[in-house]
């Protein structure tokens, strides 16, 4: 691709991430069942990745020592991550869960800070996640149980929950990142976590309650093939050929895209003090991802 084709790689990634909350609350509404939805989501992904490496005679089967670190990660980012952000979903709307989600930056270096207590963190960057966390606690606290908007306690809990356990995914597969080139590893590693999970939602007795609705297999396939195959594998594009503050930008994206989808295709409200929240945890995203760029730049 030419110079332009990082940008287009993130304009792509701003959009369809942005996209797929609006796609798992058309499958939690239409009757999908939770866990082999999440299940079917990277198992096929995983499976469609691999083949294409098989295809192009690049297929590595990983050693032991990266299996067993794709399967913790995997489990808090797959497993745990997602298969709580797909319960959480039926009773959230996409919208709301977005924005939550849009405080995956804090998350990840409070627990990073956590891990390394020794690691000095700027100022500027603990104010940006005070302010964060305002906003999310605008985004829960302001809309517990409210009847005007799609969100429960036990939902927003169990998103918030799945934000975690993806966040602590991330700062471990950057503490041990596996010796093998990065989609063909999230395809191995989708692949490991989407079999046990699959088997258990099958023999949980969910193979008995899929949808019969077109529209649900549809949202399946959509995050399958466009949120999980097209999407991150742009996502890697993007980060090898710009820098991470610039691709980060899809942070301040994905929730308005969630929140226009959430509106006029999900007929989902949009309040006040939703995007009073979301105004909030930009500003915070903003100063964590400065605070951290300048850190980073008096290192070097």
């Amino acid at each position: 691709m030419n110079r332009t084709g990082p940008y287009w790689a993130l304009t792509v990634i701003c959009v369809v991430w942005g996209t797929t909350y609006g796609a798992i609350r058309l499958g939690m509404t239409t009757g999908f069942p939770p866990v082999l939805f999440s299940a079917f989501r990277y198992l096929f992904a995983g499976a469609a990745l691999l083949a294409y490496f098989a295809l192009s005679q690049k297929l590595r089967v990983p050693d032991l020592k990266d299996v067993r670190r794709m399967l913790i990660s995997g489990f808090f980012f797959f497993i745990a991550g997602n298969l709580l952000m797909v319960y959480g979903q039926q009773t959230v709307g996409g919208g709301i869960a977005s924005l939550l989600n849009a405080a995956y930056p804090f998350w990840v270096v409070l627990i990073t800070r956590a891990w390394n207590p020794s690691e000095q963190t700027p100022t500027q960057v603990w104010l940006g996640i005070l302010i964060g966390l305002l906003g999310q606690w605008l985004i829960i606290g302001g809309h517990w149980n409210d009847a005007h908007v799609i969100a429960t306690p036990g939902g927003l809990l169990l998103i918030l929950a799945g934000l975690l356990s993806g966040s602590f995914a991330s700062v471990y597969m950057r503490k041990y990142p596996v010796a093998m080139e990065p989609v063909q590893a999230a395809g191995w590693q989708m692949l490991f976590c989407g079999i046990p999970v699959a088997l258990f939602g099958w023999m949980s007795g969910e193979g008995h309650q899929l949808p019969s609705d077109p529209k649900a297999w549809m949202a399946l396939l959509y995050l399958v093939f466009v949120g999980s195959v097209i999407g991150y594998s742009l996502f890697v594009y993007a980060i090898r050929h710009l820098p991470a503050q610039q691709v980060s930008v899809y942070a301040y994206v994905n929730p308005v895209i969630a929140l226009l989808i959430g509106a006029y295709w999900m007929h989902e409200p949009v309040t006040s003090q939703m995007l009073l929240a979301m105004a909030v945890i930009f500003t915070g995203v903003y100063l964590v991802n400065r605070g951290m760029t300048i850190s980073g730049n008096r290192k070097t």
